[in-house]
């Protein structure tokens, strides 16, 4: 990999590799650009086949985040923050492990101690993220390596983030008492256990190998001194980000805040794709969804929420997702919702195909498919070789909504939070999304240039005029 090569191509600052020896953290942070602010973007965690993949993901995610930060009108730049493969509660460790200790004592594989955390839960998520993984809407995933590997990534981020919730809850419970919640107990032992620090004389607070690792993170973004905020990403949870507050300011969607509670910032991201499907319907002359055909991918927390508003406005859904239950509990709350293969959902006879699973959906093969007159969807990079695959779209007469315009309400959540917007001012926000993707539209047809082509060059107009306010 020709990493400076790479870094010139896609307009990188910054590439920061973080690694911390005693919590075993291996994290890169992507800062695309400060031009308009500090760079915000998400924490993920996932396991990366190499470490070209991982470098070159974060550098893609982050650009993408300078893009969907600019052309949504938001004071921050675009980064990323990825964490290679950080198990759960593989074993948990005093705090009294950390370098600055005298004590080496922690407590080994399998044993519980009093984090109450053991082997087991590791091994049960991995034993029925297997499971997931090799079931998916009556399609043998065994014979096919691309949906296998798509199945296993979507369960084990499902799977990994309630683990985490409930690694998080048992830490945080010392003999049947909510630590956490008991001011009292905090007071006569001298300790914060909800955080699992110790002050001396103090209960031993107990801290999972995992919250070492974020905790190693958020000592890696103090030292940046604010160049870049992070929150919540796929695989990690609001028990992450506390972890990294510990060590610095520079963190949102902690416990307690919007983006941690009751979904959000799910919901503000699912918000935002249906203003863009309704935006796009009514750029091709359909005044509402009444009856509308849609084909949703993937029902996680987003792809879920923007079914649930689809239904309530009369559209007729057809759902698909790797992970059986998600499908069952769409069929049950949806009221004739009809399920789809989720390898080839895109071919489905509908209106609108909205991609809410994960990236590269829209290859030069699927988009021969594509029985769809608009693609609106909430997953990130959608495209896969852009150019060529714009370019049939665009002369199939599909509409594509620009993911980056569609997706913007968690980052839109997360930015006004960050300014102290309550729940009321930030809808208003992300319903300013309709706005956006129609100068998007307008632009193109003015252009006569490809909708992808259009929100780029929106964005990239904002971002020249903050360089040229810089100098």
């Amino acid at each position: 990999m020709q990493l400076w090569q790479e870094m010139e191509r896609e307009g990188m600052e910054e590439l920061i590799f973080c690694h911390d020896p005693h919590s075993g953290l291996k994290a890169i942070i992507a800062i695309h650009s400060t031009a308009l602010g500090p760079a915000l973007g998400g924490c993920r965690c996932w396991t990366y086949a190499s470490e070209q993949d991982a470098v070159r993901d974060a550098m893609k995610l982050a650009k993408g985040m300078t893009y969907k930060n600019a052309i949504s009108g938001l004071p921050y730049g675009g980064g990323k923050a990825v964490v290679w493969d950080v198990p759960f509660a593989q074993h948990a460790k005093r705090d009294d492990d950390h370098p600055s200790s005298q004590n080496g004592e922690h407590i080994t594989k399998g044993q519980c101690g009093q984090s109450g955390v053991s082997a087991e839960l590791d091994a049960g998520v991995r034993a029925e993220t297997r499971a997931k993984a090799e079931t998916g809407m009556g399609v043998n995933v065994g014979e096919d390596a691309d949906l296998r590997t798509r199945a296993e990534a979507e369960a084990r981020a499902e799977l990994d983030a309630r683990a985490g919730a409930e690694t998080g809850a048992k830490a945080e419970t010392r003999m049947g008492v909510n630590v956490g919640e008991d001011a009292d107990l905090r007071t006569r032992t001298g300790t914060d256990v909800s955080k699992g620090q110790t002050e001396p004389g103090g209960l031993a607070g107990v801290v999972t190998a995992r919250a070492q690792r974020f905790r190693a993170l958020g000592r890696c973004l103090e030292r940046l001194n604010g160049r870049f905020v992070t929150g919540l990403d796929l695989g990690t949870t609001a028990s992450d980000m506390d972890q990294i507050r510990v060590e610095t300011t520079y963190v949102t969607d902690t416990t307690g805040s919007l983006g941690a509670q009751d979904d959000f910032t799910a919901e503000m991201t699912a918000y935002g794709v249906y203003i863009g499907i309704v935006t796009s319907l009514r750029h091709q002359g359909v005044a509402d969804l009444q009856g509308i055909p849609v084909a949703v991918q993937g029902l996680g927390k987003v792809g879920h929420a923007l079914c649930r508003r689809l239904h309530a406005a009369g559209a007729r859904l057809i759902v698909a997702d790797v992970v059986p239950e998600r499908v069952q509990r769409a069929l049950v709350q949806f009221s004739g919702a009809i399920p789809a293969d989720p390898a080839h959902i895109h071919a489905a006879d509908c209106k609108v195909f909205a991609p809410c699973a994960l990236g590269g959906v829209l290859t030069p093969a699927t988009v021969e498919e594509l029985r769809c007159s608009i693609v609106a969807g909430a997953a990130n990079n959608q495209l896969s070789e852009r150019q060529l695959v714009v370019g049939r779209m665009q002369a199939r007469g599909i509409l594509y909504a620009p993911d980056y315009v569609l997706n913007a309400g968690g980052i839109i959540s997360t930015a006004y939070e960050l300014k102290g917007a309550g729940p009321a001012l930030i809808r208003q926000k992300v319903a300013g999304i309709a706005g956006t993707l129609g100068k998007v539209y307008a632009e193109a047809v003015h252009s006569a240039i490809s909708t992808a082509d259009a929100a780029d060059q929106l964005a990239e107009s904002i971002l020249q005029s903050a360089h040229k306010n810089k100098k």
